[in-house]
């Protein structure tokens, strides 16, 4: 019998002036954006994208996110990031990602875990055999990758509250898993921000929330001799948690 191999699709990213900080440095929200943006273009390719997934009641929800960057593109440079459906366990499917610089060197890599659902009932449905023969996923798959759960702040540094508008909305109706990295960031001291690089990030998705609704970003800062942790709580005006964060800065 012949193992199938996971398909593997790339996609060259230019830096775009509204894609950089004030150093010229690529955004980590932009990285992520070219990530989920090439999750759903393999998808597309592959002929299982926004349709299909409509016709058939289903939505991938992400679930958790494990982000490192090496070191930043600049403005104008063009990189290329590669993706692959790793393995598939149920309901729940680990993709994998690398980041490339010009010279073909990976400067990042990247870890997600998604859940399947049903639009209907929003509740987890097991990944069918049409996806993994797809996607070139063993019907006996690699294990899902590990993800850390993120540590629970103990104590708050920085808080801020935000509005959900339209923009930060996507195609499945609840705010674009992006938005909360980028509010969560928005909490961190403006040293850290100017004298440090980001190094990881890891988010972990609980539940979702949409247009109009006001979400806090509660977060606490952890000062280490080599490095920066910052762990950041989202919740909803209820006080129901939304989403946890981790991000290290070095």
């Amino acid at each position: 019998m012949v193992s199938k191999i996971p398909v593997v699709t790339s996609r060259e990213y230019n830096i775009h002036y509204y894609e950089v900080d004030i150093q010229k440095r690529v955004l980590i929200t932009s990285i992520m954006n070219y990530l989920g943006d090439m999750a759903m273009y393999q998808s597309e390719t592959l002929g299982v994208g926004i349709d299909y997934l409509k016709e058939n009641k289903m939505a991938w929800v992400l679930y958790k996110w494990d982000i490192t960057i090496k070191s930043y593109p600049l403005l104008n440079e063009t990189i290329k990031v590669e993706t692959f459906a790793h393995s598939f366990k149920k309901f729940y499917a680990d993709r994998k990602y690398d980041i490339f610089d010009g010279k073909g060197n990976i400067i990042g890599h990247a870890d997600s875990i998604w859940i399947l659902i049903n639009t209907d009932t929003r509740r987890p449905i097991r990944v069918t055999k049409e996806l993994y023969e797809v996607y070139g996923i063993e019907d006996s798959p690699n294990a899902l990758k590990n993800i850390e759960n993120i540590l629970s702040i103990n104590e708050v540094d920085n808080e801020k509250s935000f509005q959900v508008r339209y923009s930060d909305i996507d195609t499945n109706m609840h705010v674009n898993n992006v938005k909360y990295a980028a509010w969560a960031i928005e909490t961190i001291p403006e040293d850290i921000i100017l004298n440090k690089e980001l190094k990881n990030i890891k988010v972990t998705y609980i539940k979702e929330t949409k247009y109009g609704e006001i979400i806090k970003v509660s977060t606490q800062v952890i000062k280490e001799v080599d490095k920066t942790i910052c762990r950041h709580r989202i919740v909803n005006e209820e006080g129901v948690e939304l989403t946890l964060l981790e991000s290290i800065w070095v």
